[in-house]
């Protein structure tokens, strides 16, 4: 609680404030008294039932504008939100002796004084008791400004716990015994008070002119913790957006606080605001020469041009920058600029020709009929023997961008190149000629016929790439060379390749003139080749 029992005398009750959930006022209405004398009175408190959260929070308020806990009549003197703590007014309490040791009131006071302070916690059923013991024999023996038992004895209160307390203060020895010390004083004092509020004086034994001290007493709200009070949004009295929960650490009980970076009434809707810290130096630790700025919730600190560094004060501060700083800094800056520049420009330009280039590979695949080819093969789907479709980039990949030492062979009707797919198989790829747009058509039926062929004797169709302007097929490819340079013994890959037998030669015909019969009448769409040749 932060204050402690003096020896002199009193009896006080100290009430650890607590509010129950019900009939509990949510909010006050706007006729409330905020105020009373010199007194700001935050709700959860009021000076009336309607304007605070239940009767144990009420202030009274009388005619001389003085505020006051209508239970014990200890007179208010602040009210703290942020940390549940009240400022109160403790009366001092005097017992007096005459010239002959009698007492003189209900209390024993003297040097030879022992007082004590005592609690009974109703609460959780428990009693406390401390206290302390002054002596001494004249006013030399005390030091003023010392109150360590000569004159003068002092008790700390512990800082949990304590709710209705009772001090009392009394002689121990005989009244004769203590008539001996009423010349020194007459009266001795018990009073509790605040932490720095007393400072001893060895002229307080002669003459004491305190008639009270501010003592330092709790408060929570309900008796339950964040978590059961969370579960009754009702009666949960942590109102603001921007407020959190607190358990006490003094007793039972929660208090509400505003978030950080937040302040006001946590008690009230929308009674916690943004604090710009930047307004009090105290609030922030900018730099002095660090530009600050306030952000809900927080604040950033900058430094201006010219300087470097986070611009905290227990940071990096704000450094001015050397000349040759600035110039690197600059050139820094530039080449950065420039840099930044020259890949944009390179994005877009790059970007714009992908596009150009993806428009134009659209428009050779409408003018190559590749819509119709599409149609065409979904008719097809089923069939293993449907045609693909390969891009232009696939073919690219396979040939090397159709390098001229892939090339297999030239003819009226294209160029052949040998290819390597992504999924390793080798390919020959033809670039067919095309006269004009009225063999499209007759160019797509061939090519969804031919990919339909499946015979061992004729090479298979596999797809073709319509994105480039002269349409490409993809035909499975036979690395054995032609018939003409074995039957005249020129292969290409063995030029030493053996003279074809009789019966080789035979064979040949005989399959060659099987693979015609196929084309001719096994397919459903007969094939008319007019142009067989040995190569």
């Amino acid at each position: 609680m932060g204050s402690q029992l003096h020896l002199l005398h009193i009896v006080l009750v100290l009430v650890w404030i607590l509010c129950g959930a019900a009939d509990a006022v949510t909010q006050p209405n706007s006729n409330c008294t905020k105020r009373c004398g010199s007194v700001e009175i935050p709700f959860p408190f009021g000076t009336d039932e309607s304007c605070s959260l239940d009767t144990s929070f009420l202030i009274s308020c009388n005619h001389t504008s003085t505020p006051y806990l209508p239970h014990n009549n200890a007179t208010v003197l602040s009210i703290s939100l942020d940390d549940g703590e009240m400022r109160v007014s403790a009366a001092v309490a005097r017992g007096c002796y005459d010239v002959n040791g009698t007492r003189i009131n209900e209390t024993t006071v003297g040097c030879n004084t022992i007082g004590e302070i005592v609690e009974y916690n109703v609460i959780e059923r428990r009693n406390y008791a401390t206290g302390c013991f002054s002596v001494c024999l004249s006013v030399n023996e005390t030091t003023s400004g010392i109150c360590t038992g000569a004159g003068c004895c002092q008790s700390p209160i512990p800082a949990n716990g304590l709710s209705d307390i009772g001090i009392g203060s009394y002689s121990s020895g005989a009244d004769s015994y203590n008539a001996i010390f009423s010349s020194i004083n007459s009266c001795g004092y018990a009073f509790v008070a605040e932490d720095g509020a007393y400072n001893f004086s060895s002229a307080d034994l002669v003459n004491f002119r305190h008639q009270s001290f501010p003592v330092v007493v709790d408060w929570a709200v309900g008796k339950q913790t964040c978590e059961e009070a969370q579960k009754n949004t009702s009666s949960y009295a942590c109102r603001a957006d921007k407020s959190e929960c607190y358990n006490s650490t003094k007793g039972v009980g929660y208090i509400c606080k505003c978030s950080t970076g937040f302040g006001g009434n946590p008690y009230l809707v929308g009674g916690c605001q943004d604090v710009d810290e930047c307004k009090n130096k105290e609030w922030n630790d900018c730099y002095s020469r660090a530009i600050c700025k306030n952000v809900p919730g927080n604040y950033t600190c900058s430094c201006p041009k010219g300087y470097h560094g986070d611009g905290r004060e227990n940071g990096t501060k704000c450094r001015r920058q050397s000349r040759t700083q600035f110039i690197l800094i600059m050139a820094l800056g530039v080449s950065v600029g420039v840099i930044a520049l020259l890949v944009t420009s390179f994005y877009v330009y790059w970007r714009m020709k992908e596009k150009r280039l993806n428009k134009l590979k659209e428009q050779f695949f409408q003018q190559n009929g590749g819509f119709i080819l599409q149609q065409k093969i979904s008719r097809h789907r089923g069939s293993k023997e449907t045609a693909k479709l390969f891009t232009v980039e696939e073919l690219k990949t396979a040939t090397n961008n159709f390098d001229e030492s892939k090339i297999l062979g030239k003819g009226g009707q294209g160029t052949v190149y040998k290819g390597l797919l992504s999924d390793n198989r080798t390919v020959a790829i033809k670039r067919s000629k095309i006269s004009g747009s009225t063999q499209i058509e007759q160019f797509i039926n061939e090519v969804v016929l031919l990919s339909q062929i499946n015979h061992r004797n004729v090479v298979r169709l596999l797809g073709c790439c319509l994105e480039t302007e002269v349409p490409l097929l993809v035909y499975e490819f036979i690395p054995n060379g032609t018939i003409f340079e074995h039957l005249h013994g020129h292969n290409i890959n063995n030029p030493q390749s053996l003279k074809l037998s009789w019966k080789t030669r035979l064979r040949i015909a005989i399959e060659t003139a099987g693979a015609l019969a196929y084309l001719h009448s096994a397919i459903s769409i007969p094939i008319i080749h007019r142009d067989i040749k040995t190569n």
